[in-house]
């Protein structure tokens, strides 16, 4: 009896483990991206893939923290805090030069800056490029996209700047203020403030410089290693909703006027020309684009970095959308 008993005990928990194990088979595989600025239209379609359960579809419970710019998402993965991080390949590569394991899996957005542009107040007495030497230049941080291009702005004028970190909303409160005498921004940011007469554009990055890869997904190699597949997932699920927003216009105007909170519509429709539909959705990237982009890093002193065969993996492109 005793042994019958038992028998029908491990039956019973045989049957238990049954039906728990595809529990645990369709458990969701999280994800941690960091990504560098807060409203910034390239990553409306990071958002919508959420809300149009592109995410979930893929298996994958996506965890999104905006940090103080680039640099700080890279911290941020430097600390096993995040796994996808969105940066710009010169503060990537110094980081893989210091030692940090990532490589950048595809590029994300447009390939030109467009919509970036450094801002200064209407009646600021900088008229042009060679005006900016000795002048305070607000950026997120140290190693973002918006240092690397506050360094050539004044590199091409001929003179040094000092670039100040303010984190990604301490730009226009010290720009207005006069703390600083320009700043870099992003898209959708940019139009509004131009728009609203306050300020005016110096620098139009997307008419004055070549495409550079203004952002690009980089995951941990442990990442990379350990969960290639939520890393494909990823990547497919903001591709394809990136080509939902530039299949379905009335969606996206929606979308990044809510996630942006932009409230003229003009502006919106400008950002979603510029940005969502110039953006990439199979995250191919040649080399020249890349070499061209690293090479912003040798106007912060930066020399010898890594080759990029030891920055870039093609493991995961190009990126099917559908």
């Amino acid at each position: 009896m005793k042994r019958v008993k038992a028998l029908k005990g491990l039956i019973g928990l045989g049957f238990v483990a049954a039906l728990a194990a595809p529990l645990a088979a369709t458990a969701a595989e999280r994800v941690r991206v960091g990504l560098a600025a807060p409203g910034y239209t390239a990553y409306a379609p990071v958002y919508a893939a959420a809300e149009l359960g592109f995410y979930k579809a893929k298996g994958l419970d996506v965890e999104l923290t905006v940090y103080r710019g680039g640099g700080a998402a890279q911290q941020a993965m430097v600390a096993n805090a995040a796994d996808i991080i969105n940066y710009f390949p010169p503060g990537m590569a110094l980081a893989v030069k210091k030692g940090v394991k990532e490589k950048i899996v595809a590029a994300g957005g447009a390939l030109t800056p467009h919509g970036w542009h450094m801002l200064v107040r209407k009646d600021s007495s900088v008229k042009s490029l060679a005006d900016l030497a000795g002048k305070k230049i607000g950026v997120t941080s140290k190693a973002s996209t918006t240092d690397y291009y506050a360094l050539w702005a004044a590199n091409s004028g001929g003179g040094k700047a000092m670039n100040i970190p303010l984190g990604g909303r301490g730009l226009i409160p010290a720009l207005k203020s006069g703390d600083i005498d320009a700043a870099v921004l992003w898209p959708n940011l940019t139009l509004r403030l131009i728009e609203g007469g306050q300020y005016r554009s110096l620098v139009n990055y997307g008419k004055a410089m070549k495409p550079n890869l203004p952002e690009v997904w980089v995951a941990a190699q442990s990442f990379i290693d350990s969960k290639p597949q939520a890393v494909k997932g990823f990547l497919e699920a903001i591709m394809k909703a990136t080509k939902h927003m530039q299949e379905n216009r009335a969606f996206a105007l929606m979308f990044i006027k809510k996630f942006t909170g932009e409230k003229k519509d003009s502006t919106v429709a400008v950002a979603y020309e510029a940005i969502i539909k110039n953006a990439t959705t199979d995250g191919m990237m040649d080399d020249a684009t890349l070499k061209r982009s690293l090479g912003l890093a040798a106007l912060a002193g930066i020399k010898d970095l890594p080759p990029v065969d030891q920055l870039f993996t093609s493991q995961f492109l190009p990126i099917n959308p559908n």
